[in-house]
């Protein structure tokens, strides 16, 4: 069965949180930007606060830029959030240049890069750095960083969260997947894509001999659209989307839903079939969250049933 989460607003956060529980969610996620074409709040604010009021629901990172961040701070507060969750943390990691940054414009251009210290051309390295690192940091086992070779162990140790290696369909990406992390984490991608990702993953986990990760695919998806609009606002999407990412018409739409409950089960079940192992879905409502939780929590019950 198919895990579906959904991403948190900024809007009265725990009571969503709580909403979503409720409503039988596997998890909740936030996005991690410095600053872009959508309000944002700073992650572990919202995965902390979530975490709070709910007792099952998994909290996680849509995903974490930790190239921008110091390691040993951004260990600790993965740490902390697996601690304070008991566990609950999934951990989306990305290198700031890819499809989620397209999306949300946070680390899109130069000055944002600039304005925190950090070259663009050294993300991909402290991407892998931070993959590779983190698991030991978070479980307490003493680790060394260079420069200087300090050496450093944190405390409360807490399980190692999974690790899902967001981006597209680039080799390193899969091949990161397979090396680095517990799950692919693709964003924007058609259910043909998945399946295409989902079968090089298998090819590069038997050449690795490791496990084929699992599959984590993020879909935006608006289901209240009045049924004389759905073509209008389908197009819109498509354009946004071409706009966005500077890609073909015939990719863009292949990308996101725009329908009823009813009609989003069935274009979910296409990223099922094509190997998705959890779902997370963006939007809903146009109306608000209350609104937009309950038109997913049917779209998940249509695709359960």
């Amino acid at each position: 069965m198919t895990d579906i989460g959904i991403f948190l607003g900024t809007d009265e956060i725990a009571e969503s949180a709580r909403d979503a529980e409720r409503l039988g969610f596997e998890s909740v996620w936030c996005w991690d930007h410095l600053a872009g074409r959508y309000a944002s709040l700073a992650p572990e604010v919202v995965l902390a606060t979530a975490a709070a009021v709910t007792e099952r629901v998994r909290v996680g990172y849509g995903v974490l830029l930790a190239a921008v961040r110091p390691l040993p701070l951004l260990a600790k507060e993965v740490a902390s959030l697996q601690y304070v969750s008991r566990g609950r943390l999934l951990v989306g990691v990305g290198d700031g240049r890819g499809a989620w940054e397209r999306w949300h414009g946070g680390l899109r251009d130069a000055p944002a890069w600039d304005a925190l210290g950090v070259r663009r051309a050294d993300a991909e390295a402290r991407t892998e750095e931070a993959l590779r690192l983190l698991p030991g940091l978070v479980g307490g086992e003493p680790t060394r960083f260079t420069p200087g070779g300090v050496e450093i162990t944190l405390a409360p140790t807490a399980a190692a969260p999974p690790l899902l290696v967001a981006g597209g369909l680039e080799d390193a990406v899969l091949r990161r997947a397979v090396e680095f992390g517990a799950g692919w984490f693709p964003a924007v991608i058609s259910p043909a894509q998945v399946a295409d990702g989902v079968r090089r993953l298998r090819r590069y986990a038997d050449e690795a001999g490791r496990p084929v990760p699992p599959v984590t695919v993020a879909v935006p998806i608006q289901l209240d659209v009045p049924a004389g609009e759905v073509a209008a606002a389908r197009d819109a999407l498509v354009r946004m989307v071409v706009d966005a990412y500077e890609v073909d018409p015939g990719h863009a739409a292949g990308v996101g839903i725009v329908g009823t409950p009813e009609e989003a089960a069935e274009r979910l079940a296409a990223y099922v079939e094509a190997g998705a192992d959890r779902i997370v879905l963006s939007g809903g409502s146009a109306a608000g969250w209350r609104t937009g939780h309950e038109l997913l929590a049917r779209t998940a019950t249509l695709l359960a049933g």
